[in-house]
């Protein structure tokens, strides 16, 4: 997590173009302080993955500036952006990217490198900290599509990084485990790290601190009386 005062993340003007397909992301400015859990929502084409792909140190922006954790990413080489990535920005990915040769616990371990035994420990305890604890050695085809999403979190958290993405954390799951999902996510964010998640479902975004609108490229912050506040979660039965 953030070792000073500097926010998680801070960005200013950041925008990306694609080449000759067009669409991208026209204008972004986002501070994100440590603890704080946003939401973007926006159509499709509207830029989301984008800006997901910029924050994530995957894109390089073609204008504005980008500074995560206090670095400023202007000023890194590719290597110095990989490190500072691995370090500091855990993801979530759409599709899990899970590993289906590996039981829970691994997958999350796996975040470490290749040496899953040295890291098992606090592996288990932070699925036992999302209510995993009785499925940490189960296969992941054996688990429940929440129960996927849990362990794909807490892969992205265990390094303890002051930035978590989650790219439609809440999509295709029921009431229940679209809940246990971003109480997962808050537990991030208790743990003292950012997190952003792109969604479709007002109530999801609703159940954040707060909340932007992503439109024809150009994030605007929505009034800060239309999130649910620091204790955030959905009212019972209100995700999906």
């Amino acid at each position: 997590m953030c070792t000073d005062s500097a926010p998680p993340v801070l960005a200013e003007g950041l925008a990306f173009r694609y080449g000759g397909s067009g669409g991208g992301l026209v204008s972004a400015d986002l501070r994100l302080d440590a603890g704080v859990m946003a939401a973007v929502e926006g159509p499709s084409g509207s830029g989301k993955s984008t800006l997901l792909a910029l924050l994530g140190l995957i894109l390089s922006p073609d204008a504005g500036t980008l500074r995560i954790a206090g670095t400023d990413t202007a000023r890194l080489a590719g290597i110095e952006r990989d490190l500072l990535r691995r370090r500091s920005v855990g993801i979530v990915l759409q599709d899990l990217g899970l590993l289906g040769f590996l039981n829970a616990w691994e997958n999350v371990a796996a975040a470490f490198g290749p040496r899953l035994g040295r890291h098992r420990a606090v592996a288990q305890q932070l699925l036992a900290d999302l209510g995993m604890g009785e499925l940490t050695g189960s296969p992941v085809a054996e688990l429940s599509g929440g129960q996927r999403q849990r362990v794909a979190v807490a892969r992205a958290a265990v390094k303890k990084p002051a930035l978590v993405l989650a790219d439609e954390p809440t999509s295709g799951l029921d009431p229940d485990n679209a809940d246990s999902v971003m109480r997962a996510l808050r537990a991030c964010a208790e743990r003292g790290a950012a997190v952003l998640l792109v969604t479709h479902a007002g109530a999801v975004a609703q159940a954040c601190d707060e909340r932007y609108v992503l439109d024809a490229g150009v994030l605007d912050k929505v009034g800060a009386e239309t999130g649910a506040g620091a204790h955030g979660t959905a009212d019972e039965g209100a995700l999906g």
